[in-house]
């Protein structure tokens, strides 16, 4: 009779042994799937050659935003230069149009003052003549 009372605990434990096979099952499972040390160091090493690719291509990116406005800045310094000259000519050809309009100005002011005086001249002689046939 031990035999019979002890079935159900053999049964017991045979449960107990069968759900620990099993979650050893599961955890062989888990580590198959997890990556071995080489394949680990392996990707490691893929992701450092991407890396690099990627930091080449920003490094290349960057030279060409930098010739880029290199570039721009030659072509504002050409801009101003422009403009400056420009500038410069403008003003020379006001300095220019003032004095030929102060230039004109006096001519006219020298003709109207001698118009001026020529018609005070004609008058009084036109005044003289009057009184004269008078």
């Amino acid at each position: 009779m031990e035999q019979e009372s002890l079935a159900p605990l053999i049964e017991f434990i045979g449960k107990k042994f069968d759900a620990v096979d099993a979650r050893f099952e599961a955890v062989d499972r888990r580590l198959d799937q997890m990556a071995t040390r080489d394949e680990l160091e392996a990707k490691l090493g893929e992701t450092r050659r991407h890396m690099g690719v990627l930091v080449e291509a920003v490094r290349d990116d960057v030279r060409q935003l930098a010739e880029g406005l290199a570039e721009t800045n030659r072509g504002l310094a050409e801009t101003n230069q422009r403009l400056d000259r420009f500038q410069q000519k403008v003003e020379e050809e006001f300095a220019e149009t003032r004095a030929a309009i102060r230039f004109s100005y006096a001519q006219l002011e020298r003709r109207i003052q001698e118009l001026e005086s020529n018609y005070v001249a004609l008058n009084e002689r036109v005044g003289r003549l009057e009184s004269r046939t008078a």
